[in-house]
């Protein structure tokens, strides 16, 4: 009898301690403001750290804080160089869309793209399904298969493209092998016209986590301009032909 006692009380010591750390740290969980009126408690509490070794609580606070700070000055640093960029592309891509709307033409409205991404260091892409001008057409197979494997349902792709997919889509030796691309669908009253298209040298310019926002306005524009213009006028906008 005395042996399960003392087996009993074993077994149950480790389950006492850990009801009652539970029970204490509820209670702290409950109370945050529990130190508050007990700050000699705070001097003799210690955390072991992996580089200092022993600290108390309140090193371990102040460390958190400055850290907190820290992240808090860098992500104040990024979110104003996201505006600052956001301001750029704005503007950017505001001048162009005013361009392309006083064009008279599908022609017209690529030259003007083009111009405007070479100012940009930056190349483009208007490609068109089944049309006729070979240079600008793909298959509606080729936009099928990378419409299933690339975008599925999302308003863009940012990245690095595959040799495969680059050959299909752009039929183009200048496209950059290692740079980085985004693709956008154009479409209008939900028919598939073909794509818009940029791309850089740089592999990390284009990144999946980029806003689109204005280039997602800017493919609506073209959308509407390529389904209501006439392939080529005899009388091209100024600015187009000019653009440089």
């Amino acid at each position: 009898m005395t042996t399960e006692l003392l087996e009993n009380e074993a077994t149950s010591a480790p389950l006492a301690d850990e009801l009652t750390a539970e029970v204490v740290a509820e209670y702290l969980h409950d109370n945050p403001d529990f130190f508050h009126y007990r700050r000699e408690l705070l001097d003799r509490l210690a955390l072991t750290h992996h580089e200092q070794g022993a600290v108390s609580l309140v090193q371990v606070q102040m460390g958190r804080q400055r850290q907190r700070i820290e992240e808090l000055e860098e992500e104040i640093t990024q979110l104003m160089s996201l505006a600052a960029n956001n301001d750029r592309t704005f503007n950017d891509f505001m001048e162009l869309q005013e361009t392309v709307l006083k064009c008279t033409s599908v022609m017209g409205v690529i030259g003007a793209v083009e111009a405007k991404a070479r100012d940009l260091g930056l190349r483009s892409y208007v490609r068109l399904i089944e049309h006729e001008k070979e240079h600008v057409s793909i298959s509606k197979e080729v936009w099928a298969r990378f419409s299933t494997n690339h975008l599925n349902g999302k308003e863009s792709y940012l990245g690095r493209l595959r040799k495969v997919d680059r050959e299909s889509l752009f039929k183009d030796q200048r496209a950059p092998e290692m740079g980085s691309y985004v693709i956008l669908p154009l479409i209008k009253q939900g028919e598939s016209l073909g794509i818009l298209a940029f791309s850089s040298e740089d592999g990390g310019h284009f990144q999946p986590s980029m806003d689109t926002l204005f280039l997602h306005h800017l493919s609506l524009v073209v959308s509407h301009l390529i389904y209501t213009l006439s392939w080529q006028d005899n009388e091209q906008c100024l600015k187009c032909s000019t653009a440089n």
